[in-house]
C-alpha cells in the first residue's frame, strides 16, 4: 500500500497481498517473453510476479523516464505522480473535476486481480469510495474483471490498445473494443478501420477467438452488460479455476494472444493460443502476417520477409527513396505504407519512423549486419 508522504523508488516494488502481481519501474525488452530490463527508458508498470512476460499495464506509456531517478508518490487528493531528477513530474492520473474534499486519507493498493486502486480511507481505517483504478485505463492487455466498452458518463470508449513496438509502449495501430452496433462481439480496429471480429461470443459456443485448447482445462464466463455508468464486456474464470492466471494480449501486429497459466504447489502449466486476423498462407513462417487489402499492384498473396542485411539503391548508395519520421508509426504502419506504394519493395521500421526502398534497389545479405536492424523485403526480391 502506498500512502501520502511515501515513495516507491525505481528499485522497489509494490506487491499484491497474495504475491500475484507486482508494480514497479521497468524497461521493455524485445519480446513479451524476455525478462524485464533495468537499463534504458523507464516506465511504471504492473506485471505477474512469477511469470516472465511484459507488463499488463503501463502508467506512463507516452512519457518515459530517462534514468533510474523515478519515484512514484500519491498526494492527499489521490493524484499519483512520478517525480524524477531534472525533469517535470509525470501525472499518472488526474484529480476528477468537481471532486469534493476528502473526508479522510487516501491510499493506493495493488490487488491480486492486477488492479491498482486509489481509494479514500475514512476515519478508523474504513475503506471509502474508489477514486481511480488502473482497470478503467487498460493499455495492451485485458485481464479478468477488466471492462472494455463505452463510458456513459464521459462518452468515451474504453479499449485495449497495442504498443507501437515491443520496446515502446506508446499507443500503436490496433485497438480491441466492444462492437458499437450492440452485437455481442469484440472488434479490432487498425487506425480506425475494422480489422478483425471475434464473432458472437458465448460461454459455450465457438467464435473467431481461439480458445479451443484452454476450454479443456478452464471455464470462461463472458459478460456483455450495461449499467448507469458503462456498457461493457468483461470475462472471468470460474471459481473452480481460481488458481489460473489469465490474460488477453493485443500485440503490435493486431494479433490477440490468450495466455492461461495453471498453477499448483509444484509446477505451472502454460496454455497460449493466438487469434490471427491474417490468414495468408505464407511460404516463409517468419514473414510479417498483416492483413492488407488488394491494390492495383498487390494481389494479396505477396508478403514481406525479414532479412539480415541492407538495401542498395540504383546508384549503389544506401539511401532510401523515402523516410517517414512520424513518431506514431510502428511496424504495421510501415508495412501498410509500403504495401500501398507500387514502387516500394522494402522497408525498415525504427522507433522514430520508417524508411522505404523502391524498385531497382538491391538487397545485400550480411549476417553480421546490425542485429537490431531488420530489413523487410518483398518476397519476389532476390
Amino acid at each position: 500500500m502506498l500512502k501520502p508522504g511515501q515513495q516507491l523508488r525505481d528499485w522497489e516494488q509494490l506487491i499484491s497481498v497474495g504475491g500475484i502481481f507486482a508494480l514497479g519501474f521497468f524497461t521493455p525488452k524485445e519480446s513479451s517473453t524476455s525478462e524485464l530490463g533495468s537499463a534504458g527508458p523507464r516506465y511504471l508498470g504492473i506485471w505477474p510476479q512469477r511469470i516472465p512476460i511484459n507488463p499488463v499495464w503501463v502508467g506512463n506509456p507516452i512519457e518515459s523516464i530517462s534514468d533510474s531517478s523515478g519515484a512514484l508518490s500519491i498526494d492527499t487528493n489521490g493524484v499519483l505522480k512520478i517525480t524524477q531528477e531534472n525533469a517535470f513530474p509525470i501525472l499518472v492520473n488526474q484529480r476528477p473535476a468537481g471532486q469534493l474534499s476528502l473526508a479522510g486519507n487516501v491510499s493506493a493498493t495493488l490487488l491480486d486481480s492486477g488492479n491498482f486502486v486509489v481509494r479514500e480511507i475514512r476515519p478508523g481505517g474504513v475503506p471509502g469510495r474508489v477514486l481511480w483504478q488502473s482497470f478503467d485505463h487498460p493499455t495492451n492487455t485485458l485481464l479478468p474483471g477488466m471492462k472494455i466498452g463505452f463510458n456513459l458518463r464521459t462518452k468515451k470508449e474504453v479499449s485495449v490498445t497495442s504498443w507501437i513496438s515491443d520496446q515502446v509502449p506508446v499507443p500503436g495501430a490496433f485497438r480491441l473494443g466492444l462492437d458499437p452496433s450492440g452485437a455481442n462481439q469484440l472488434l479490432v480496429w487498425r487506425r480506425g478501420e475494422i480489422y478483425w471480429s471475434s464473432g458472437i461470443l458465448t460461454n459455450n459456443g465457438s467464435s473467431h477467438l481461439t480458445l479451443e485448447l484452454s476450454r479443456h482445462y478452464i471455464d470462461y464466463e463472458f459478460k456483455f452488460d450495461s449499467n448507469k455508468y458503462m456498457k461493457y464486456f468483461s470475462y472471468s474464470i470460474k471459481e473452480a479455476n481460481s488458481s489460473v492466471l489469465s490474460s488477453w494480449f493485443l500485440d503490435t501486429l493486431g494479433q490477440i494472444t490468450v495466455t492461461n497459466v495453471l498453477s499448483s504447489n509444484e509446477s505451472s502449466n502454460w496454455i497460449s493460443e493466438s487469434s490471427e486476423p491474417c490468414k495468408t498462407d505464407l511460404k516463409n513462417s517468419s514473414a510479417i502476417c498483416i492483413k492488407e487489402k488488394p491494390t492495383a499492384c498487390r494481389k494479396g498473396s505477396e508478403y514481406f520477409e525479414p532479412r539480415r542485411g541492407y538495401m542498395m539503391d540504383n546508384n549503389n548508395g544506401y539511401y532510401p527513396f523515402y523516410y517517414d519520421d512520424s513518431l506514431s508509426a510502428g511496424l504495421s504502419d510501415c508495412h501498410g505504407n509500403c504495401w500501398r506504394n507500387c514502387s516500394c519493395i522494402a522497408f525498415q521500421a525504427f522507433p522514430d519512423g520508417c524508411q522505404y526502398w523502391e524498385k531497382g534497389s538491391k538487397f545485400v545479405h550480411y549476417d553480421s549486419f546490425n542485429s537490431n536492424l531488420i530489413t523487410y523485403v518483398l518476397d519476389s526480391v532476390k
